[in-house]
This record gives structure tokens, sequence and C-alpha cells, in this order.
């Protein structure tokens, strides 16, 4: 079965062809070319130029999924008119790791990370679970996510010791379940506080509640393991 990775134009079909192969570093063997548009020349000057435009396709049985998941993820950030590229890929923890880079980072990652979360379920729907072998894929640029994770964990601790010194439980802003999961990690062991996940779909959220209030939970167990199940996996 071939799979749609890539999409490229250039003055000819050769040209398309040939930015092809360079940017998803592959031999022509590798790759079926569909011409979309062949290119035409403008008339005397007065028309202006078509591009040829080209689409790559692949087989799973012959490349790696890594190579496959660069394709798309390239050519989704094109559809987006954004300029970013792959800077590293790798399995980390049995999840398969992007590291991009672009000068447009900021529109890339958008407000609390919401339009990279959303280009990582794409990408995650985009590539056939069996080509990544049941793999999430897991999108980060300049190091966003560590930042954003820093950020949580002291965000988290410092409203837990405002919870636990007036006794008054405070909800957080929406987070998806990979930011929630830091939340509940990072209090865990905090022995004056405990949390909750609240609200529905995937952007709910944490509720940072005093001890001493524990009696009006009946879930609450000692090793205040009380977090969702669905908080412990990344959507």
């Amino acid at each position: 079965m071939l799979n749609y990775i890539f999409e490229a134009e250039g003055k000819s079909k050769a040209e398309a062809e040939e930015i092809t192969l360079k940017t998803l570093r592959l031999e022509e063997g590798d790759v079926k070319f569909e011409t979309i548009e062949a290119g035409k020349s403008g008339f005397l000057g007065i028309t202006s130029k078509k591009p040829a435009i080209v689409r790559a396709f692949v087989s799973s049985k012959d490349l790696p999924a890594e190579k496959i998941i660069h394709g798309i993820l390239l050519t989704l950030l094109k559809k987006m008119g954004i300029d970013a590229e792959v800077v590293g890929m790798g399995d980390v923890d049995g999840k398969i790791y992007i590291e991009m880079a672009s000068p447009e980072s900021g529109i890339l990652i958008g407000k609390r990370g919401n339009t990279l979360d959303s280009l990582q379920f794409l990408l995650n729907l985009m590539v056939d679970s069996k080509i990544r072998h049941g793999r999430k894929i897991i999108l980060d640029i300049e190091s966003y996510r560590d930042k954003r994770e820093m950020s949580l964990v002291r965000l988290g601790k410092s409203i837990a010791s405002t919870v636990a010194r007036t006794g008054k439980s405070r909800l957080l802003e929406p987070m998806n379940p990979y930011e929630r999961r830091i939340i509940h990690m990072a209090l865990q062991k905090d022995e004056r506080v405990f949390t909750r996940s609240e609200g529905n779909g995937t952007y709910k959220r944490v509720r940072i509640i005093s001890m001493k209030d524990k009696h009006k939970y009946k879930d609450v167990d000692k090793k205040k393991e009380s977090f969702n199940e669905d908080d412990a996996y990344l959507e």
C-alpha cells in the first residue's frame, strides 16, 4: 500500500521531483510520483507561469516510519504556510519524539501550545497506527514542552502552598491530558493537598484541594493517586 507523504512544486516536473527527494532525503527508487500540474510557460510574457506540482507516494514496507512521518509533517507545515524544519526525531519511552525549529515558532506553538497540540493530533491521525507501530507522535519546537513542564510544576507548587495556607481550593486553567498529568504528578507527594480533574472533553481543569477536605471525596486514597486514568496518557 502506498502512502501519500509530500507535495512539492517547481519550475518543471523534474525540478519538483528533485526538491521532493532532497527535502525528504530519499532516493528516486523510494518514491512514486503523481503529477498534479505539469507546469506551463507564460504566453509572450503576458500570462504568468504556472508551476509544476507533484505528489510523492511511498510504501510503508520499504521505508521506516520516521521517513514517512517526516514527509507528512512537512506537508502539513507547508499547507499551514509555516516555514519550519525537523531537526531531530527518535523513539523515547515508546513514543516518537520530533523536535522542530522555525523562525515562526510562536505562531506554531499558539496560545498555551494549542496550535502545536492540534498539529500533533492531526499528525497522529494522518499516520496510520500500523506504520508507527502503535506509538504516539509527540511534537516539540525549541524545547517548548520542557519549558512548559517546568512552568506548570512551579505553578502547581505555588498554588498548592496557597491552598494549604488558606484551605480554599483553586481551579487551574483548562489543560490537555499531558499538562494535567504534570500537575498531578508534581503534587502527588505533597501531603497538604490532592488534585482532581474537572470538566468534559480533552481540555479539563485541575482543581487543587486541601487535604483537610478529603472527607468530601470518597475516592481519595492514602497514596493520593487521585487523578483520572485519562490524565495518565497524552491524547
